[in-house]
């Protein structure tokens, strides 16, 4: 069993009890609803959806394997080279690499 985690982004609805939230969450005015590391219930869902949270941070137990990550971080570049195929300018390799760390970021 492993203990290693990863960060995935859901909606409410789709989340279940005992998630731990990785981030904040605001309401629409930009107010914090709840604080990052809160254990969710279900009622908490149901205020979330009501005050129009459309997407949660929770941390999720990370069963991949390091052959998976390869492949999913692979993709990921593929898809990089593809958007922003052709030549470009300084301020487009700065948005690809924003980008790129961004989404590889999101898969480690």
């Amino acid at each position: 069993m492993t203990n290693k985690q990863r960060i995935t982004c859901l909606a409410p609805g789709r989340a279940s009890p005992g998630m731990v939230l990785a981030k904040p969450v605001y309401d629409r005015e930009g107010l914090i609803l709840l604080a990052a590391e809160t254990v969710l219930d279900a009622p908490m869902f149901e205020r979330m959806i009501r005050r129009g949270v459309n997407a949660i941070s929770v941390r999720v137990p990370d069963l991949r394997d390091e052959e998976t990550i390869k492949r999913e971080l692979d993709g990921i570049r593929a898809r990089i080279d593809t958007i922003f195929r052709g030549p470009g300018n300084a301020g487009r390799s700065q948005l690809r690499d924003a980008v790129s760390d961004y989404r590889v970021k999101s898969v480690k």
